[in-house]
C-alpha cells in the first residue's frame, strides 16, 4: 500500500485477466489524470476506486532510486494538467506548513519548525526568494518514484494524485531527488554515522547555489513530515533530528552533492 501526502492511498496487482490498481482516500482533493494505461472500472467497494490494465504484463510499482528519464515522464504529465493555485507554502506562508502535512503534528515540534523557518529565512532568504520567483510550474509535494510505475515495459503515471499546485521550477528536481534518492537522518549507532544518505546522486550545477541549498532543506523537512505524517508520530522524532542536524550542528546535506 503508498500512500500520499493528502492521504490517497493505493495498491495494484497482476492476475491472469490482467492489472489492476485500488485507490482510497477520504478527501475530495484529487485530480483524476487522462492515463494511456488504465481504464477507470468503478467502485468495488464505494470509496474504492479500481482501475484495469490496458495492457497485459507484470504490473511494477516502482520503488527508489529510478532513472531520471523517468522524472521527465512525470513532469510533462504535469504539464498538461491545467493547473491554477499557488503551492500553500506560497500562499499561507512557509510556517504552515508542518501542520498543513500533519494536522495532529505535536505543538513543540511545530514550534521547532517555525524556528527552522526563520533559520532558513536568515541564512538562505528563503521566502523572500521563492516568493519573487516568476516561472512557475505544475508542482506536487510527492513528485517521485511511488507516482510512476510499469506494466511490462511501458512507464506509466498513476491515474488518479492530489491536486498540482504552481512552484518555481526549481523545486520540482529538488523534490523529486529528494524523495527519489535521500534516506535518513540517521541516528548515530555503530554501523552507520552518515545522517543523510543520497544513494549515489550525482547533482546538476545548476542546484550548487546557495538559493537552491535553502529550498532543499526546506523540501527535505517536507519529506520527512510526510513520513512522520504516514507514521501518526506525533512527536515527530525523525524531524525533530532533522532540524538539529541542519540549524543546530551545521550538517548540510545538500553541500554534500556540490
Amino acid at each position: 500500500m503508498y500512500r500520499l501526502s493528502t492521504g490517497l492511498k493505493y495498491s495494484g496487482a497482476s492476475e491472469k485477466t490482467g492489472s489492476y490498481l485500488i485507490f482510497q482516500s477520504k478527501e475530495s482533493n484529487i485530480e483524476i489524470l487522462n492515463s494511456d494505461c488504465w481504464i477507470y472500472a468503478g467502485e468495488r467497494p464505494a470509496g474504492t476506486r479500481i482501475y484495469e490494465s490496458k495492457f497485459h504484463g507484470q504490473l511494477q510499482i516502482f520503488k527508489k532510486p529510478l532513472a531520471d528519464n523517468f522524472a521527465q515522464i512525470l513532469f510533462n504529465k504535469l504539464d498538461v494538467t491545467p493547473v491554477k493555485k499557488l503551492h500553500p507554502a506560497l500562499e499561507g506562508g512557509f510556517k504552515n506548513e508542518a501542520k498543513r502535512l500533519f494536522s495532529t503534528i505535536d505543538a513543540k515540534t511545530n514550534d521547532k519548525y517555525f524556528d527552522f523557518i526563520d533559520f532558513l529565512n536568515q541564512e538562505f532568504e528563503l521566502e523572500k526568494y521563492a516568493k519573487s520567483e516568476m516561472d512557475l510550474n505544475s508542482y506536487s509535494d510527492d513528485l517521485g518514484p511511488f507516482m510512476m510505475g510499469q506494466i511490462g515495459d511501458r512507464p506509466f503515471v498513476v491515474p488518479e494524485l492530489p491536486h498540482f499546485y504552481q512552484a518555481p521550477i526549481s523545486w520540482r528536481w529538488i523534490t523529486w531527488h529528494i524523495n527519489n534518492c535521500l534516506s535518513g537522518p540517521y541516528p548515530i549507532n555503530n554501523e552507520n554515522t552518515e545522517r543523510f544518505h543520497w544513494n549515489k546522486l550525482k547533482l546538476d550545477s545548476t542546484f550548487k547555489t546557495k538559493y537552491n541549498e535553502g529550498i532543499a532543506y526546506f523540501l527535505i523537512a517536507q519529506f520527512v513530515i510526510i513520513y512522520e505524517a504516514f507514521s501518526n508520530n506525533k512527536s515527530c522524532d525523525s524531524l525533530n533530528l532533522c532540524i538539529d542536524l541542519i540549524k543546530d550542528e551545521g550538517l548540510r546535506p545538500w553541500q554534500k552533492l556540490f
